[in-house]
């Protein structure tokens, strides 16, 4: 039986460029699902604390705020950050080097396609550091909007350019110094936009980028450096995979199960000493879940809960805080538990009757107080009194308690 008939070759430079920006994409598209649904709750509760701290920021800040600075802090990254995806590949030294006089069309695209995506991710930041700009210009409106973003536009293009000037270099010193210079152009240019008056600022910023253009000119003819541009694209390449693989298991960047070492200290504290036969299944939750996603869920939790209750004020917006991240910490905690509930190896050695939940249950309270506690010691920095801290600390520590010692009455084999 015949397979699928393998795709025409692509007949130009721009074929080329989509086929494969199209199987880029379908090659990460399974992991990037897995990695969205893996930090949704946690991008969203980040979005609402981020709303909550530059709204109190923005009301409660003194006139002599740097406003302005912190908008230039805020757009830097998004301007200086210029990344050139060409998806290059070791057999293009063979088969496309000597066709560069003709690739130009294929360079240009990936030109064009970072220019899209880095002025969407340029327009995100202006409109997060708009309410600090105009709180510090004392100005707003429409064309003020305008005006400056079409000038950032115009400072990423010419970024962009330098960028891909520089993929064309060889020597070390020579690119380490055109990174530098991007890297100090992108932030004279944002920082003259922001803190002078709009006029000023394009004034300003159009002169540097002159100079820069000047000092980019002795470059300008230079070849395509193909060894360079297929070492970064795998450099690129294993940075996303890397990335991927925080939330999902993917085989490019390994063949086998992550190693991850746990801290016999952590082990000990949480699930007891692993060869007492009280602790076996105590120290087997404890090790899944210091090696699992639910580590890094409960991290991330605790730590947002943290920030927040350290930066917000009042009894009753720390109480709804400490309250909300306590049960999402145990809502996550509450998974763990289903781990080996299935588990043959109680049929093979002598283990008593519920022990395995009984030993989750507790495993989860110790990782559940230890949470409730860092997130009171944040809330004194917000409570009237420690009091109130306390109170919050014992009411929640005591209702996971009661939760835990339900768990533990529970007899059933796993």
């Amino acid at each position: 039986m015949k397979g699928p008939a393998p795709a025409p070759a692509p007949r130009t430079p721009e074929e080329l460029w989509n086929r494969r920006t199209a199987g880029f994409l379908a090659e990460i598209r399974p992991y990037l699902v897995y990695a969205l649904q893996s930090v949704a709750l946690a991008v969203i509760l980040l979005m609402l604390g981020a709303g909550v701290g530059y709204n109190y920021l923005l009301t409660s800040a003194p006139p002599s705020f740097p406003f302005k600075e912190l908008a230039a802090c805020i757009l830097l990254p998004a301007a200086a950050l210029s990344p050139i995806r060409t998806y290059m590949k070791e057999a293009d030294l063979i088969f496309l080097m000597p066709m560069e006089t003709g690739m130009s069309a294929y360079f240009d695209k990936a030109a064009s396609r970072a220019f899209r995506l880095q002025l969407l991710l340029l327009v995100v930041s202006w409109l997060a550091a708009w309410p600090l700009y105009a709180k510090g210009a004392g100005e707003s409106g429409l064309l003020l909007f305008v005006h400056i973003l079409l000038v950032l536009a115009a400072v990423k293009k010419v970024l962009l350019y330098g960028r891909s000037l520089e993929l064309k270099l060889s020597e070390k010193k020579m690119i380490s110094f055109y990174v530098t210079l991007r890297t100090l152009v992108a932030a004279g240019t944002v920082y003259l936009i922001t803190v002078l008056t709009a006029w000023e600022g394009t004034l300003a910023a159009a002169l540097l980028l002159l100079i820069y253009l000047g000092c980019l000119y002795p470059v300008r003819s230079r070849a395509v450096n193909w060894t360079r541009l297929v070492e970064l694209e795998r450099r690129h390449r294993g940075v996303t995979f890397r990335l991927l693989n925080n939330f999902i298991d993917v085989p490019s960047v390994q063949g086998r199960p992550r190693s991850v070492h746990a801290p016999k200290k952590g082990l000990g504290v949480l699930g007891g000493f692993r060869h007492r036969p009280e602790d076996t299944y105590r120290y087997l939750y404890t090790l899944v879940w210091l090696r699992s996603e639910w580590f890094g869920i409960t991290v991330r939790l605790t730590l947002l809960g943290v920030i927040l209750l350290a930066a917000v004020r009042g009894a009753w917006m720390a109480g709804i805080l400490y309250a909300l991240f306590a049960g999402l910490t145990a809502l996550q905690l509450k998974e763990l538990q289903k781990a080996y509930r299935h588990s043959d190896w109680s049929f093979i050695y002598p283990l008593p009757e519920g022990i395995r939940s009984r030993s989750a249950s507790t495993v989860v309270f110790r990782i559940h107080a230890l949470c409730l506690a860092l997130l009171a010691l944040a809330s004194l920095a917000s409570m009237p009194t420690p009091l109130y801290s306390a109170g919050w600390f014992a009411v929640t520590l005591l209702l996971s308690y009661l939760y835990s010692k339900r768990q533990r009455k529970e007899r059933q084999w796993s």
